[in-house]
């Protein structure tokens, strides 16, 4: 009698504990894993752990229904264990009555114990904000005040701002003054060197190593106890500046964006945009409380699924000859599978083979544009009437999201189709959907002046909600722009100051949908803001992008074009229209 394999977690291989069961109806063999963290008791040996501090746990992929569950930032202590899984062909199986319970429970210990985590340490947690060639990137610092009590206070001071010898000092709005590739930038540089204890202070200890990126520790004048208010972050192991220079923190969120920028070309500008200490408890309380309320609704009594919806508003429409209906099933179904492994590390790459060998089979539209790596698939026969551009994989956090827009082809039925077809107003839409996943996976679909929205359930979107409409209260705010009339009279002014930034466009643009928010984005592709205007315009909210407000007026120029892109409440995106419009 065979065991069945069981999906491994990534981190320390004690994390895993396994029962066997005899089960005599069945007369197989099944493993019960049960996952639990112990306490962490080296102090230094955690300081050479990973930067990030997290533990990734593997991605539980519940039979019932395959909508992933996430794990991220997760510390368990030994005292609080997971629910037993019951493990059969190396998938995690849970009842579906249970499994949005069950999955709540596992966030919500996970919080619960971060927070448990933090307050363990004492230590002090400072975050900023850097401004790398104007796009914004947070990062979080962890500094060890056991080992450098002075360092660490004189460090957090200036983050907050300090006054010294009657003049205020602050990190906030100043540059790197020195960059090295693969080496280390440093910053912190006033008109003279000064510290909160007046001139230079002493080093206290060597026994933090820089042995990784992401150390933080003071500048010197070449020898020792010249510390002031210059700091580093090495963006390499440095051994060098071991017993030279006191290292006292290191960036434990952030980092690893930080370095992929910097890898790309040489910057000039990097400047520390804001910078004050990072209240954990607030921010770990806040997601505590946040994270079930976000999509999460209940399904109405015997909700009608994607596909019956679809094949009824076919029905409206006598000349329908059931072309159209066909590809937006095979367009969604592309997202229900992509559901399945859109969390994994290979996500993408997965995504596109599987357009690939799904287009081989059906040709449903003459062009399938996939957005992610620009590659053209394309039917070998001409009687299709429609044009895809399909988005397989939006975002690399915790939120992702797939979309496609679908046009009409311009060409005659016996022309060859090209991309030039794709060059067309907004109002020649025939229709777009976008799909978010997560602990509650939703789609919404769009076709004339009707917007949908569905939620997976027991491996079928089912209809959740008819005729969307954006709230008319922010409750967040997201951007990656930095410009002081975005600061100072739109965000100061809004309702709230919950800043909730991800690099996924749609998954933005639900919460604006669904929660009411005001979101802001530098640079993004024409098809995505087209996707982004036409959902608002047909859920009472406004959109800027192209240089107009109004939807039907943007015109794809170039398949490759970019645009900025607002989204939100009318009263705020007239105010940036008109204030952008006056200055061009």
């Amino acid at each position: 009698m065979s065991k069945i394999k069981v999906m491994s977690v990534t981190g320390n291989p004690d994390l895993l504990h396994f029962k066997n069961l005899q089960l005599t109806e069945r007369k197989k063999t099944y493993e019960i894993q049960e996952m639990h963290e112990s306490e962490y008791d080296h102090q230094v040996k955690l300081l050479k752990r990973d930067a990030s501090l997290r533990i990734q746990i593997k991605r539980l992929q519940p039979l019932c229904n395959q909508e992933p569950f996430t794990m991220d930032d997760s510390f368990m202590s030994k005292t609080v264990k997971r629910p037993l899984l019951l493990i059969q062909n190396g998938t995690p199986t849970v009842h579906a009555s249970r499994r949005i319970k069950f999955t709540q429970t596992m966030i919500s210990q996970a919080y619960e114990s971060q927070l448990r985590f933090f307050n363990s340490r004492k230590n002090t947690y400072v975050q900023m904000m850097l401004s790398i060639d104007d796009q914004l990137y947070p990062i979080i610092i962890e500094l060890f005040n056991e080992f450098a009590p002075k360092a660490c206070e004189n460090f957090t001071k200036f983050c907050e701002g300090v006054n010294v010898e009657g003049k205020f000092y602050s990190y906030k709005k100043s540059k790197f003054t020195k960059y090295k590739p693969n080496g280390f930038i440093q910053g912190g540089q006033f008109d003279k060197k000064v510290s909160i204890y007046g001139g230079y202070f002493e080093d206290e200890s060597y026994a933090l190593k820089h042995d990784c990126e992401g150390i933080i520790g003071f500048a010197n004048d070449g020898f020792q106890h010249t510390n002031h208010s210059q700091f580093y972050i090495t963006l390499a192991p440095m051994p060098f500046f071991d017993y030279k220079r006191v290292a006292f923190g290191k960036i434990i969120r952030g980092m690893k964006q930080i370095l992929k920028v910097l890898k790309q070309e040489q910057h000039s500008d990097i400047v520390i945009y804001d910078c004050g200490r990072y209240d954990h408890q607030a921010q770990i309380k806040l997601k505590l409380e946040k994270f079930t309320d976000d999509f999460y609704s209940n399904l109405p009594e015997n909700a009608q699924s994607f596909n019956k919806f679809i094949e009824a508003e076919q029905l409206k429409h006598n000349e329908a000859s059931g072309d159209f209906t066909q590809l937006v099933k095979y367009l969604v179904e592309q997202m229900r599978i992509i559901s399945k492994f859109v969390y994994s590390l290979t996500s993408l790459k997965k995504a596109i083979q599987q357009l690939n060998e799904s287009f081989l089979k059906t040709q449903y539209c003459q062009i399938l544009y996939i957005l992610d790596n620009q590659q053209t698939l394309q039917a070998d026969n001409q009687q299709s009437k429609y044009i895809v551009a399909f988005r397989a994989v939006d975002g690399t956090d915790s939120c992702r999201a797939s979309a496609f827009i679908i046009f009409k082809k311009q060409t005659t039925m016996f022309k060859q189709v090209t991309l030039n077809d794709f060059k067309q107003q907004a109002e020649q839409i025939v229709s777009m959907g976008y799909c978010v996943y997560g602990q509650t996976t939703q789609l919404v679909f769009g076709t004339g002046y009707n917007l949908s929205m569905f939620t997976l359930q027991n491996n079928e979107f089912k209809l959740q909600q008819q005729e969307l409409q954006i709230p008319k209260k922010e409750t967040f705010y997201s951007t990656n722009i930095k410009d002081d009339f975005l600061q100072n009279k739109i965000i100061a002014n809004l309702s709230t100051k919950v800043l909730r930034y991800t690099d996924s466009i749609f998954t933005t643009l639900h919460r604006v949908v669904r929660l009411g928010g005001l979101a802001m984005y530098k640079e993004v592709s024409i098809f995505e803001a087209i996707i982004c205007a036409f959902t608002l315009a047909r859920s009472w909210g406004w959109s800027f992008c192209d240089g107009t407000t109004t939807f039907n007026q943007i015109r794809i120029r170039d398949i490759n074009q970019l645009t900025y892109l607002y989204i939100g409440q009318q009263k705020w995106i007239q105010k940036i229209e008109n204030h952008f419009l006056s200055i061009v």
